[in-house]
């Protein structure tokens, strides 16, 4: 089976040096690759554009990752993609790890399985640990697929048939909970999420990790991310295809990094700025970028 495959990256003012790597692994194992620039207008990224394999959309402000990969979405499909796949910058995918996902994807369709995405097993390239689900596993098809529920944006590959059933991504969600919103979308319109735990890809969330009094370790984003993740819990709260798992725990989620959150981690009172304000415009209703 010949198959086009385009990586989308999408990046915001990233480390030019790792932006470099990535590009060069993806070209090893992809067809094309499409840089989504969401940088400011003097963060100048022409120059990784050095052969016609490479193609770089320059947006001259922040979009939003869900904008930016859908615009990139539409140009690999109409360029001739039969899947995409989705990138973060700060994502380093081992060297057989596109190769993995064809595999799966293949074989779970051979299967009768329908799979509108295929994810990766993904850990944190600091530390190694492994990216694991607490509660929601999944359901094991094999030693080393899973029919989950969501999972991780960057690594994941989406054929071209689940795109032209649900289209791209929620520009209106802008930041976070895009990537497990757009898998419920897919599973709602009848397609499988997999995971495959031989696709492996390094990745970092946030600004790492931070055990509060020594016992819990939480994951630190920056401040201004609590907003986006505060008010879209109340947006998809208003969801039908939304899981009412991911909302009761969700909310149950919020109180408590409400309540611990300003106190135990750095920068408490902007925490709890943007988490106020998050919840008020969710509550309203708000969308988009935040004003």
């Amino acid at each position: 089976m010949n198959t086009k495959v385009i990586s989308i990256i999408t990046a915001y003012n990233p480390d030019h040096s790792q932006l470099n790597n990535l590009i060069s692994n993806l070209l090893k194992q992809t067809d094309q690759v499409v840089i989504c620039n969401n940088s400011d207008p003097k963060e100048d990224l022409g120059k990784f554009v050095d052969n016609q394999n490479i193609h770089l959309i320059n947006f001259s402000e922040n979009l939003g990752i869900a904008k930016a990969q859908s615009i990139g979405m539409q140009w690999a499909f109409d360029n001739g993609a039969d899947f995409v796949l989705q990138m973060d910058q700060d994502s380093t995918p081992h060297e057989d790890m596109v190769q993995q996902l064809l595999h799966c994807y293949l074989e779970m369709s051979a299967a009768g399985r329908n799979p509108g995405l295929v994810g990766v097993q993904d850990y944190d390239r600091v530390t190694g640990e492994i990216n694991k689900a607490r509660v929601k596993k999944g359901t094991a098809i094999t030693d080393n697929y899973y029919d989950v529920d969501s999972t991780l944006s960057s690594g994941s590959l989406i054929p071209k048939k689940a795109w032209e059933a649900v289209g791209g991504m929620r520009d209106d969600l802008f930041i976070d909970a895009v990537d497990h919103e757009y898998c419920w979308r897919l599973r709602h319109a009848g397609f499988k999420i997999i995971r495959n735990k031989n696709a492996l890809l390094a990745h970092r969330l946030g600004d790492g990790r931070f055990k509060i009094m020594n016992l819990i370790s939480v994951g630190m984003p920056s401040p201004f991310r609590h907003y986006y993740a505060t008010r879209n819990i109340f947006l998809l709260l208003r969801e039908k295809h939304v899981p009412l798992f991911w909302k009761v725990s969700s909310l149950i989620k919020l109180a408590g990094k409400v309540a611990f959150y300003p106190i135990f981690l750095p920068k408490g009172k902007e925490r709890l700025s943007f988490f106020l304000r998050g919840i008020k415009d969710g509550l309203a209703g708000k969308r988009g970028i935040l004003k």
